[in-house]
């Protein structure tokens, strides 16, 4: 049974101001996972992303700290030891991070038994992409992680999907739309 008490306040009724765009590149980290230098970075560093090149991960861990994850797939996550390479990563990284936005880049065309690995990624990317669409990915990106609103919306999807109970998500939007009205971003 539920009984409701007063009128509980709506995410849509909150109005914050979203961190402007300049704010997000610097306060926001973004980790990129590659076996080779990642070609983009210094231009991207120059248009004021907070890029850290992490090389090949041997563990999931070692990107905890970083909102957004460019993820090479031919030839990282050795250490994981599957035939899916970074494919796989971005899978282990979704499962473990589901709030963190995740690009997978490549060189390469896959096929299909990649689908599912690859379907982790929120946005993608080949390496020869010019730096207007980086620049475009990654600020869908740090909206994405940087915006409050954005960020629940994204796992609230990711905890009906996992079949969590709506009114455990109910009470879970409830705290969170009470905390953001005490402490306006």
């Amino acid at each position: 049974m539920y009984f409701e008490i007063g009128q509980p306040q709506r995410l849509s009724g909150v109005s914050l101001t979203c961190p402007d765009m300049q704010q997000l590149k610097k306060q926001i980290s973004i980790a990129v996972v590659d076996d080779n230098p990642f070609l983009k970075a210094d231009a991207l560093r120059t248009n004021g992303f907070n890029i850290t090149e992490v090389g090949d991960i041997r563990s999931i861990e070692q990107i905890m700290a970083f909102p957004i994850v460019i993820c090479d797939i031919k030839g990282v996550g050795k250490a994981f030891g599957s035939d899916y390479e970074g494919a796989h990563v971005l899978a282990e990284i979704r499962k473990a991070y589901p709030d963190k936005f995740l690009i997978s880049f490549s060189g390469s065309q896959y096929d299909v038994s990649y689908n599912e690995s690859l379907n982790s990624a929120d946005l993608s990317a080949t390496k020869d992409a010019n730096l207007d669409y980086w620049i475009k990915v990654l600020e869908t990106g740090l909206k994405a992680v940087g915006d409050p609103k954005e960020r629940w919306l994204r796992f609230r999807q990711t905890l009906t999907t996992k079949g969590v109970d709506s009114y455990e998500i109910f009470k879970l939007e409830t705290a969170f739309v009470k905390n953001l009205s005490v402490n306006k971003v």
